[in-house]
């Protein structure tokens, strides 16, 4: 009798931890999705002219969908990180090509910012 309440306890804690921690991850969404979230925060942040902003969405969903396709395949590993960079460093290249300086500094500040709160939400 002990015994079953003590599993039932264990289980029932158990069970509260895993919701606990599944409300924390917050969904990402599909690629379409997090690639309009981005131009909007952008052309908020960076001011962006009517001409940039359909280059500037046409960038963000291209490298959304590459991004996409790599967390579905790469699992989590060195390579796979390593390909997220260049994937990074491609979009950025074409990022400057569109923004003009002060954006674009701009823009390195908005993705370092975002980095960071990445890395926080990892070690929580």
């Amino acid at each position: 009798m002990k015994n079953n309440l003590l599993i039932t306890l264990l289980s029932f804690v158990m069970i509260l931890f895993s919701f606990g921690s599944f409300a924390q991850q917050r969904p990402v969404g599909t690629p379409e999705e997090r690639a309009s979230r981005q131009t909007a925060r952008m052309k908020e942040v960076l001011k962006l002219s009517p001409e940039q902003e359909p280059t500037v969405a046409d960038i963000n969903l291209k490298y959304a969908k590459q991004i996409q396709s790599l967390m579905e395949t790469g699992g989590r590993n060195l390579k796979t990180m390593r390909d997220a960079k260049a994937i990074m460093n491609s979009k950025d290249k074409e990022m400057k090509e569109v923004l003009n300086k002060e954006q674009y500094r701009q823009y390195e500040d908005l993705r370092d910012e975002m980095r960071n709160a990445m890395r926080e939400r990892r070690r929580q």
